[in-house]
């Protein structure tokens, strides 16, 4: 038995004694759902939550049990001994090789988005009064990724294999939008240095290039499979910054949605969310101003704030800073605050918000247990979620987001 160390995986985060073993004889479990981490979920004979991999609702399968504690365990993959009717054949030769990047490519759509509306609704089941909506599905199956990053090992660029840090190598990827796959071809036939590699393609089709460490053959990508800019450690070539959509400027680092279909879509529900105004709107980690652009064309008067300052100047009041601190400096009446914070959630925010005592809250999520923690707190600072909707921008992997509305105990919905 090894030693007792911190755990966090399927959310999960306690201190436990944990067996790693040898995997044993193959146990039969059949596969109830599927896990916000990406897991099939079953029950071994002892009653035990088991987490398997590449398994969909419904397979009869047989596993190796390689880690278990007192209360969940991991197994491995043998074999389908009965596949689901919502198991399918991966549309890419890479899945089955292994890689994982994505999750659910074996999952039928239908039953990705049921696991997937399930998540949110298990994960927000303690808010009283919510209204889950049906989960949106506005992006492609496949080809709908404009931005992405790999790992370079060796000069080869790749993604880790199924719970490893081994890299597969990868030179294209049907996830990927069609230039945005042409140019990572391009890329990995050009020896690029270790380490990450980021890739974004714009609405006009130019592609933006970044890699962490010097490269002497980053000149020779410029202008080849659409790409207009490379930034390498500290070397900039061409012009990385690149138009995503208009009036969204960013790098390869910049965070962007990866879908551009499912980015119109969350856009637009924010959008009917929030309504038209005329009063002051605060938009925290609000980034390179995704969001940003429509509440101005909405008529709101918009101050946007974010750790770390936009690729490039943007045409409207900014300011940055950690999130507490910019909170802490403001004073009110904000009618609406809007926060697209990442995965760890907006804990260090909601005080400040509650301060500033908007009358409408619309948090968007991409973690719906993150969410659920920071919302139980909103209400008890007397902040009701009214309404979620759950949007499956990412298909084939088990990634979600989540628009939230919050309102003021003593007021009623701004739209």
């Amino acid at each position: 038995m090894s030693e007792p160390r911190k755990i966090k995986r399927h959310g999960v985060s306690s201190r436990q004694n944990i067996v790693v073993r040898d995997p044993g004889p193959a146990v039969e479990i059949t596969i109830a759902s599927l896990a916000a981490g990406g897991d099939g979920v079953g029950r071994d004979a002892t009653g035990r939550v088991t987490f398997i991999p590449r398994t969909a609702p419904g397979d009869v399968v047989r596993a190796r049990i390689t880690q278990a504690t007192s209360s969940f365990a991991r197994a491995e993959l043998v074999e389908v001994v009965t596949p689901s009717p919502d198991r399918v054949e991966p549309p890419c030769p890479h899945f089955q090789r292994g890689c994982g990047g994505c999750q659910w490519q074996h999952v039928s759509r239908t039953a990705q988005l049921a696991a997937k509306q399930a998540i949110v609704a298990g994960a927000l089941r303690k808010l009283e009064g919510l209204n889950v909506h049906p989960i949106a599905d506005p992006a492609p199956e496949l080809h709908w990724r404009r931005r992405a990053r790999f790992h370079v090992v060796g000069g080869k660029v790749g993604l880790y294999q199924l719970d490893s840090h081994r890299v597969l190598d990868i030179d294209h990827c049907p996830q990927l939008e069609d230039k945005l796959d042409t140019a990572l071809g391009q890329v990995a036939a050009s020896s690029p240095p270790d380490g990450e590699l980021a890739l974004v393609v714009g609405h006009r089709g130019d592609v933006a290039i970044g890699v962490g460490r010097p490269w002497r053959g980053a000149e020779r990508l410029v202008g080849r499979a659409a790409i207009r800019g490379v930034t390498a450690d500290r070397q900039t070539v061409g012009d990385p910054v690149i138009e995503i959509e208009p009036g969204l400027w960013g790098g390869p680092w910049m965070f962007a949605q990866a879908s551009a279909a499912g980015n119109a879509a969350l856009i637009a529900r924010v959008r009917d969310v929030v309504g038209k105004g005329t009063g002051k709107l605060l938009e925290l980690y609000a980034g390179s101003g995704n969001f940003t652009r429509s509440f101005i064309a909405d008529g709101w008067k918009v101050l946007a704030t974010d750790g770390v300052a936009p690729d490039r100047p943007i045409g409207f009041e900014y300011r940055v800073g950690p999130v507490a601190e910019v909170l802490s400096a403001l004073e009110g009446p904000f009618e609406v605050i809007i926060l697209d914070p990442p995965r760890a959630g907006a804990a260090e925010a909601i005080d400040g918000i509650v301060r500033l005592a908007p009358q409408t809250i619309v948090y968007i999520s991409c973690d719906p247990a993150t969410l659920a923690r920071d919302a139980g707190k909103l209400a008890a600072a007397g902040y009701g979620a009214t309404d979620a909707w759950p949007f499956d921008l990412m298909p084939q992997t088990s990634h979600l987001e989540v628009v939230m509305r919050f309102v003021r105990a003593d007021g009623v919905p701004t739209a």
